[in-house]
């Protein structure tokens, strides 16, 4: 089984939910900015280390996603271990900003392909920094 691993720093953004507009009698429907910035961050990243073709074959992917310790829990005597991120953005928002991403980036031909999805979310211990780690596996 081949496999490809990508880790894009910063912030870790879920998703956004579309935007409609009415633009000469037509609804258009839009990404939130902040979404679409994100997802072109992260496909830069990763078209910068893919080099094959797009994959079309069965994928298995495994999200990982680091947020920033909050500074109310940064301690200076005690060691300050990472711990689950149960707030927002959810793991499926996570999930379709990173997967489509990598339609993007021409890491997948589609993101429908993707049979096995994980994902998981952290609060990075006290010298972690925020990031997005994903292992793609084919």
């Amino acid at each position: 089984m081949a496999s490809a691993s990508f880790t894009i720093p910063g912030q870790p953004i879920g998703k956004g939910r579309p935007r409609a507009s009415v633009i000469a009698g037509h609804v258009r429907m839009r990404t939130p900015q902040k979404t679409a910035r994100w997802e072109a961050y992260a496909a830069q990243w990763m078209a910068g280390e893919w080099t094959g073709e797009p994959l079309r074959c069965p994928v298995s992917v495994r999200i990982t996603a680091t947020f920033e310790r909050p500074k109310s829990k940064m301690w200076k005597r005690k060691p300050t271990p990472a711990y689950p991120h149960t707030s927002r953005p959810d793991a499926d928002n996570i999930a379709k900003a990173v997967c489509d991403s990598m339609e993007k980036a021409s890491v997948l031909h589609n993101d429908s392909c993707v049979y096995e999805l994980t994902v998981v979310k952290w609060v990075a211990d006290g010298h972690g920094q925020p990031r997005v780690t994903v292992e793609v596996q084919w």
